[in-house]
């Protein structure tokens, strides 16, 4: 195979979050770049980390936004940080664990599922329904825009099921060169093309038959793919063909040899190109780029490529489960074109950003990164900090002094040799009244024209060994040493400088002694210590600290900064904190409030967690970028992109509600005697899951929402009797709340906390009382008599509330039951026919999610009024349990009845119920039998039961009879 040319940026690019996977480049004085596979963040699951195999044959994502993964070990659920694996043959009903191939119906987001022995099975709502199988194997499941599907079997051709029922299929005798279907698409024309293991063929919109395309060699074909503008894409054995005209195809890529196993493209337009045995490839611009195993692909066999809503590609292979994902920071390493990867200090000059490496500096522009004093002494210097002075950069070493730089060739070299006490420059201050001020382990070197001054402890420093040096906006030169903080008065005399160091007493603040940087923000000093960020407000005595003590995750900091928003940013050995500037103000004005942050680590794209000391080594540009000087390489980040990508808030789902260790369905009814209801819940964002934030509220218990920060759990204990909704909100940090996912339930009372009891209790009473008065006094014969009449209607009323639906005023289940008896014996010794009517709202559960509980109850009471006016008066209706309704038609056989339901039915669909409903349209699904087939109590029940049950099945709205 013609070599291919690898397309690797060695430039920074930007990632932009409003688009996923577009990017935007540096403005001057930065970069400008196009983005490379090797920039996105590339995280893997493999069983290490819970995945149940490592091989994931296929990936979809479900309209709630959970990712599902075929995978040999069964249908596997993940929500970015968990696997939940549906491995259990007796409730998935399929006959193995093994799944080839997934795919999502657009009409109810339903799952479909299959794979080996030809197992097909649908999960819908936490329910799984079995179809007719398809032996020895199913390649592909495909929903078609009528939500029909379309299953691609190993040796039974193209099988066509609609409404989950198999109704037609299509072989050999159809015109398909081979019953070995791998795959099958519907293009915008109606055309059905099918790939097998013979090549491609296609049955045109108004043919019967299939014929093979000659344009495209007769041999195996495991990808259909339909690019964006509709055009047929086929991966072959040998390479990529697409379509032409009509059933014409070309040679896509030409150079491009390899076995195609996915094609893709993504929301950018990109193609993403899974191949057989070469890793995965992206075609972009014209260029085309690839990873294999040994840049850090876990497997060169790529199974399936898809992105998920956040704009995310993922890419599944026989090694595990690979996510491409946009970054928070960018960063650059040696493989971009730095010096390098030990970067300690990092400065703006010239329209360039100078990266400071153990091996030497590296100047990044628009035009690309380029190294720095080639040919010169400078080359390879060990760079410790940078400064400007005078229109030249000042450039301190490790090994070899201070060097002054004029962009083109060093002007001034300042060592041991001529005049500085030690060769290791930390740190620089320069100002343009009283010259250049260089910081190192013997004191502090003051560099002018005509003078080379040192200052020492003599002058006042607690310790000679000089980690941090700034000047404030006052003129007043700050240090920072190993043993503490001084601020030092520079005079000018006659003979040149007087220095006068006023030492610092820092012992009060968690005994801080060693400053790493000085920064002056908003008329504060912030200085980063190994106990904490202090903050000094300039002209008083105000000196506060901020560590664990205020919230803060630890207490050693190497480097403080400011973005253009004035948030504040903070370097350490452990990775930075962002404080936004609303929160650390209201912590200096109210010390007691602890500080809300955020920590970036590798999982944001920080190519190091360990920020370092240099001078400076955490650093804002004139772009608004914030630049890090790490362990291995220069991170970068756009604080403006960090509210892009939070823009998007993921979805709140609630994966699992438990009482006492039992799992509760949506509105069920709670003993008195549950003790402890646990909520499982998740944010289905995959940017930054381990930054998602919860909260959380329980309308009827809670007064707000409640902060969860990062935990997914949340648990109410010895909750009294009420009707509650559970709710639960997500978001990035600093984004926009998720819509609440919801769970309603009810607990109940005790006993002797229900009405029924309190009734019976005064009862008893009553009765007691009537005994001692007619003990005592009998001549109260007259009251004695009023007082029965009076608990007999009592007794007459509440024998009529216990058989009466308290929400609809229809009868109850337990009335309906007495009926129906009486009714069936009546029939039997009558002769008479008697149909039974169960009917069951569509879709309710999501009218309760949407419009909460008390708007259900609403439509129940609507749907009951209805139902009085269109049944005959002999007729008898009852609320059944839940969105369930019994309907009894005495004198009625089964065909009558069955159109009587139809009617019901149609009645509901064109009720207005808009008025509760918005826009949506209430349904109904109804099951009908009758006594002429099934004579008994219980049968006649479980026959409407279950042709209630077929209703739904094939599809709702619908009516179906025993």
């Amino acid at each position: 195979m013609p070599a291919l040319k690898r397309h690797y940026f060695a430039l920074l690019f930007i990632v932009a979050t409003a688009t996923p996977f577009s990017s935007h480049s540096l403005s001057l004085p930065e970069v400008q770049q196009g983005e490379s596979l090797e920039h996105f963040i590339r995280e893997t699951w493999t069983t290490r980390r819970g995945l149940p195999h490592n091989s994931v044959n296929a990936i979809v994502q479900d309209q709630s936004g959970y990712l599902w993964l075929g995978t040999w070990q069964g249908p596997t659920r993940f929500n970015g940080r968990d696997f939940t694996i549906y491995d259990d043959l007796r409730v998935t009903g399929l006959p193995d664990i093994g799944i080839f191939t997934l795919d999502i119906n657009p009409c109810n987001g339903s799952l479909y599922v299959a794979g080996a022995r030809g197992g097909i099975s649908r999960y819908d709502e936490g329910q799984w329904l079995e179809l007719k199988a398809a032996p020895p194997f199913v390649n592909q499941v495909n929903v078609d825009q009528q939500c029909n599907l379309w299953v691609a079997s190993s040796e039974q051709g193209l099988l066509f099921y609609e409404n989950d029922q198999r109704t037609a299929e299509f072989t050999i005798d159809n015109g398909l060169p081979s019953n070995a279907v791998y795959q099958s698409l519907i293009d915008d024309d109606g055309n059905l093309w099918a790939a097998t293991n013979l090549g491609l063929a296609v049955k045109a919109a108004n043919n019967t038959q299939f014929e093979l395309i000659d344009s495209i060699p007769p041999k195996l074909i495991r990808e259909l793919h339909r690019a964006p503008d509709g055009r047929i894409m086929v991966g072959t054995q040998e390479g990529v063909y697409r379509q032409s005209k009509g059933f014409n195809f070309d040679r896509y890529l030409p150079d491009f040899t390899a076995s195609i196993s996915s094609l893709h493209h993504s929301p950018a337009g990109d193609l993403w190109i899974g191949t057989y045995r070469q890793g995965v490839w992206r075609f972009r611009d014209g260029n085309m780029e690839s990873l294999d195993v040994d840049s850090g692909l876990p497997n060169n066999h790529v199974l399936d490529i898809t992105h998920d809503h956040e704009g995310s590609v993922w890419v599944s292979t026989h090694g595990g489960l690979v996510q491409f994902r946009d970054a928070l920071f960018t960063s650059y390493t040696t493989a971009h074109g730095l010096s390098g990867n030990y970067v300690r200090a990092i400065f703006e000059w010239q329209g360039g950003v100078y990266i400071g490496t153990s091996n030497g500096i590296t100047r990044i522009d628009k035009n690309g990164s380029h190294p720095v004093a080639v040919g010169t002494e400078l080359e390879n210097q060990s760079v410790l900090s940078f400064a400007e002075h005078n229109g030249q950069l000042v450039i301190g070493t490790y090994t070899g002094g201070a060097f002054v730089w004029d962009g083109e060739q060093i002007v001034k070299h300042y060592n041991q040799a001529n005049g500085l006490p030690d060769n290791e420059v930390r740190k620089i201050a320069s100002n343009n009244d009283d010259g250049l001020f260089l910081g190192g382990p013997a004191g502090i070197s003051h560099v002018t024209a005509d003078t080379l001054g040192l200052i020492t402890t003599k002058h006042g420093l607690h310790n000679n060994y000089t980690t941090a040096l700034a000047f404030d906006s006052s003129g007043t030169l700050w240090s920072g040493s190993v043993s503490g903080v001084a601020k030092i008065d520079i005079q000018h005399t006659d003979n040149g400088f007087q220095y006068q160091a006023e030492a610092v007493d820092l012992s009060q603040l968690n005994d801080a002694q060693l400053a790493f940087q000085i920064e002056e923000q908003s008329g504060y000093l912030w200085l980063a210590t190994d106990r904490g960020l202090i903050a000094h407000k300039q002209g008083t005595d105000d000196w506060r600290i901020f560590n664990r003590d205020t919230g803060l995750p630890f207490d050693n900091f190497m480097s403080v900064a400011f973005d253009g928003k004035a948030n504040l940013w903070i370097g350490s050995n452990r990775g930075a904190l962002f404080i936004p500037h609303d929160a650390f103000t209201k912590t200096l004005k109210d010390p007691s409030v602890p500080l809300e942050y955020q920590r970036y680590t590798e999982v944001d794209g920080m190519s190091n967690s360990q920020i370092n000391s240099g001078g400076p080594s955490l650093f804002q540009s004139s772009a608004g970028r914030v630049w890090f000087a790490t362990a291995n390489g220069a991170s970068v980040v756009d604080p403006h992109n960090m509210s892009r990508l939070a823009e998007t808030a993921p979805p709140a789902v609630i994966a699992q509600v438990s009482a006492d260790g039992q799992v509760l369905s949506y509105g069920e009814q709670l003993p008195a005697d549950i003790q402890r209801i646990t909520f499982d819940y998740a944010g289905l964002g995959y940017l930054m899951s381990d930054h998602i934030r919860y909260q959380v509220r329980l309308l009827g218990f809670d007064e707000g929402w409640v902060n969860k920060e990062s935990v997914t759990t949340a648990e109410y204990t010895s909750l009294p009797a009420n009707d509650y909704l559970f709710q639960v909100r997500a978001s990035y940090p600093g984004g926009s709340w998720s819509e609440p996912a919801t769970f309603a339930f009810t607990r109940l009372e005790h006993f002797w906390q229900r009405p029924t009891t309190w009734v019976l209790s005064a009862f008893l009473l009553a009765l007691i009382t009537f005994i001692i008065v007619r003990t005592r006094i009998r001549f109260l014969n007259r009251s004695r008599h009023q007082l029965e009449l009076m608990v007999k209607e009592k007794t007459t009323e509440l024998e009529a509330i216990a058989r009466q639906d308290p929400l609809t005023g229809l009868g109850n289940r337990r009335a309906f039951d007495e009926y129906l008896q009486h009714e069936i014996k009546r029939s039997q010794r009558n002769h008479h026919t008697l149909s039974l009517a169960i009917l069951d709202i569509d879709f309710f559960k999501q009218v309760n999610d949407r419009f909460l509980h008390t708007v259900g109850d609403q439509v129940l009471v609507e749907l009951a009024q209805l139902l009085r006016r269109v049944l005959r008066e002999v007729d008898y209706a009852a609320r059944w349990g839940g969105e369930e309704f019994a309907i009894l038609m005495p004198d009625t056989g089964l065909e009558d009845a069955v159109e009587a339901a139809d009617r019901i039915r149609r009645a509901v669909e064109q009720h207005d119920f808009s008025k509760l409903l918005d826009d949506c349209q209430l349904t109904v699904s109804i099951g009908v039998a009758s006594n002429q087939h099934y004579a008994e109590h219980s049968s006649l029940l479980v026959a409407a039961d279950q042709a209630l049950y077929q209703a739904k099945a094939n599809g709702r709205n619908r009516t179906e009879y025993k």
